[in-house]
């Protein structure tokens, strides 16, 4: 497996797809544990001034512990650091040594010096992040924040831990930290620092935006997406921004997360539409 030379050669490994969005790549995949491949290759490619942070939405935390020994992985991989790991090397660790349900990744990445920090938006399923009191320290010592927010509609109203301007809760402001938003000195009409100083990559697990009917999961029907997600005008600048403000932008389809492949499908779409532009190719053109 050659080194890559930009992350739009993922396009060439299976089952990865990459697109282009206003000079962001938009890399979509099928297992969430894959996200570390990604940062691995950015790593790689010199992308980030310093470890980033990752914004995700997930019906889940993916906070499980992965039982990994940073040292031992090395001794393994005969390598002193990360950079010098090889790509075939590193993506067996993740698609053979982390868990199949995709629940620990999370940890992985910040143990292997991949993740800073992290926000997860939406999630609803298990507390894995409140069992860790929003704290993680690697085997190198360092500390790394986690924390947990409701989906945005909610959190960016008057009593939400990003819009909130009255209640000077830690919580919030740690998670206002991490978006470097709400945070005076700001613009009238904009709330976010003028420029992001940490870099950060912004990730959607498409099962942030599934129910649950008789015991079956299901796709957000569109008009609820498109709700909470569009026809909210403080949701969709707060969108447009942070898709500004990233580094890049990874999906993860999990259609058995989603309900089946159609579930999953219809999810990617209502992203493509209400706030991709179309640039996914999710829609016919006929």
């Amino acid at each position: 497996m050659k080194e890559l030379r930009s992350l739009g050669e993922l396009t060439f490994r299976s089952n990865v797809e990459v697109y282009r969005y206003n000079e962001k790549y938009i890399i979509v995949y099928d297992d969430h544990r894959y996200v570390l491949n990604i940062l691995f290759e950015a790593f790689k490619l010199g992308m980030f001034t310093s470890c980033p942070n990752i914004i995700y939405f997930d019906r889940h935390d993916d906070a499980c512990n992965p039982n990994i020994v940073k040292s031992e992985l090395f001794k393994r991989w005969g390598a002193a650091e990360l950079k010098d790991v090889s790509s075939p090397n590193f993506w067996s660790f993740v698609e053979f040594d982390l868990g199949y349900l995709d629940d620990d990744w999370l940890l992985a990445g910040m143990e292997l010096g991949l993740i800073n920090n992290s926000v997860v938006i939406g999630q609803q399923d298990n507390s894995n992040i409140r069992a860790l009191n929003n704290c993680f320290v690697s085997t190198d010592g360092k500390v790394h924040e986690l924390y947990s927010i409701n989906h945005l509609n909610t959190s960016l109203g008057c009593r939400g831990c990003l819009g909130d301007n009255v209640i000077k809760e830690p919580y919030y402001t740690a998670v206002r930290n991490m978006f470097e938003y709400n945070q005076p000195p700001y613009g009238r009409y904009n709330k976010f620092s003028k420029e992001a100083t940490t870099p950060f990559i912004l990730d959607f697990d498409l099962d942030c935006f599934t129910t649950e009917c008789e015991e079956k999961i299901y796709a957000w029907p569109e008009t609820i997406f498109r709700r909470m997600y569009y026809e909210h005008d403080e949701v969709r600048l707060f969108m447009r921004e942070i898709i500004s403000r990233c580094q890049f932008i990874t999906i993860c389809r999990e259609p058995e997360c989603c309900g089946g492949i159609g579930e999953s499908n219809k999810i990617l779409e209502y992203l493509d539409q209400y706030l991709f532009e179309g640039n996914l190719g999710t829609m016919s053109i006929i």
